[in-house]
């Protein structure tokens, strides 16, 4: 999958957390690129942050067929592996944690 396609699989539906049972999705916005989680069930139910103003570490060609996104802001790193569109889904990140996620 390229990119684009892994970003669409990630911020459509929801994901759940396997060691916490907690329910997310996450969310891209274009005017400030920023990548949002939401909590939807569990303990953060409500609970919402985001990775502003990021940018992709890698370069064009890696982009056009990976499994593995990296975005970097001034201080953070976010990071999003994705095996297929159910998950599992790894995310290691400065602002959203190490989470562990299926669909």
């Amino acid at each position: 999958m390229n990119s684009t396609e892994m970003m669409r699989i990630i911020v459509s539906g929801e994901w759940r957390n396997t060691e916490t049972d907690e329910i997310c999705s996450f969310s891209w916005t274009d005017s400030d690129h920023s990548i949002g989680i939401e909590y939807k069930l569990g303990k953060k139910v409500g609970q919402s942050s985001s990775h502003q103003s990021v940018k992709l570490y890698h370069d064009a060609e890696y982009l056009k067929n990976c499994n593995h996104l990296r975005y970097q802001s001034n201080l953070f790193t976010s990071e999003f592996t994705l095996d297929s569109e159910n998950g599992p889904l790894l995310v290691v990140s400065n602002v959203f944690g190490k989470l562990n996620l299926v669909r």
